[in-house]
């Protein structure tokens, strides 16, 4: 056990992935010093499953559902150790996870440092689909100043870091997603200094269907986007522009013979129209 690092789950209905996390924790090679899971309201069997690890982690339950930075902040103030990691709910540790971060952290005088996440259930066309569209990795290579860190997994150095709120809470994209890229730049804007450890492996636990991912993707580009509001005329050329990116992905995929894939194409497409179109016309009666 390691007094300098302490690690922490956000977690919202998590049930079907949260006890492969906290045990891919516990069979770490450098143990931290607690870890904490921040219980977000979870409707589902999450905090049951939570309760089985006994004293071996600490939960905290939000009474409401606050959404996942704020939800971060809670265990950033809660948290007392030097190092302070952080990973998805969805995400499993390799077991040197931890120690290889912690001491490239040190060697390379971070503030925040990330690693590197596969998809795990890749034998699904859908998360393959995932893996190579929407990946959360920089690579095969040791990165410093990438453009951002990930947020599924990372760790932080507080030493340098001043008492301020560290995530942003307002508006939705800041609730639900966004809040790696916000906070990276925070901090290369005040000259510390991000490095990305493609050795330190952990999988990505989701298994998607066709709807799924599509609203996956549809929340990726709209966050992307900022959360501009949408009239017919913006919400038909975003649908034409994702038209285009179909084809050119299919011409790609028939190159590479990623054959599987075409079908995943025209499936997110499918979906991604109709989720669009019914964004705006909520936003429209709204």
């Amino acid at each position: 056990m390691n007094s300098q690092i302490s690690i922490y789950i956000p977690a919202f209905n998590a049930e079907s992935t949260i006890k492969l996390c906290i045990n891919s924790i516990l069979s770490q090679t450098l143990q931290p010093h607690e870890i904490l899971v921040i219980n977000d309201a979870s409707t589902d069997n999450t905090h049951k499953i939570l309760l089985s690890f006994g004293n071996k982690i600490k939960i905290i339950n939000n009474n409401i559902n606050l959404g996942v930075s704020q939800s971060m902040n809670i265990a950033n103030e809660f948290l007392k150790t030097r190092f302070i990691a952080k990973i998805d709910a969805d995400v499993e540790l390799c077991p040197d996870w931890i120690e290889l971060l912690i001491n490239q952290i040190k060697k390379k005088g971070a503030t925040l440092i990330g690693g590197k996440m596969y998809e795990k259930f890749t034998e699904n066309p859908f998360n393959l689909w995932r893996s190579k569209r929407l990946k959360q990795n920089w690579g095969e290579y040791d990165l410093s100043f990438p453009n951002f860190i990930f947020g599924c997994n990372n760790i932080l150095d507080t030493k340098n870091i001043t008492n301020f709120e560290k995530y942003r809470t307002d508006l939705d994209y800041f609730k639900t997603n966004g809040e790696d890229i916000e906070f990276s730049n925070y901090l290369k804007k005040n000259n510390h200094k991000l490095y990305y450890c493609s050795s330190a492996v952990c999988y990505h636990l989701q298994n998607d269907n066709g709807l799924s991912l599509s609203k996956r993707y549809w929340r990726y580009i709209h966050y992307g986007d900022g959360l501009k509001k949408r009239n017919l005329i913006k919400t038909i050329k975003n649908i034409i522009r994702q038209f285009k990116k179909t084809i050119k992905w299919s011409i790609q995929d028939i190159l590479n013979f990623n054959l599987k894939l075409l079908t995943i194409n025209f499936i997110i497409f499918y979906h991604f129209s109709i989720i669009d179109f019914a964004f705006y016309k909520k936003n429209k009666n709204e």
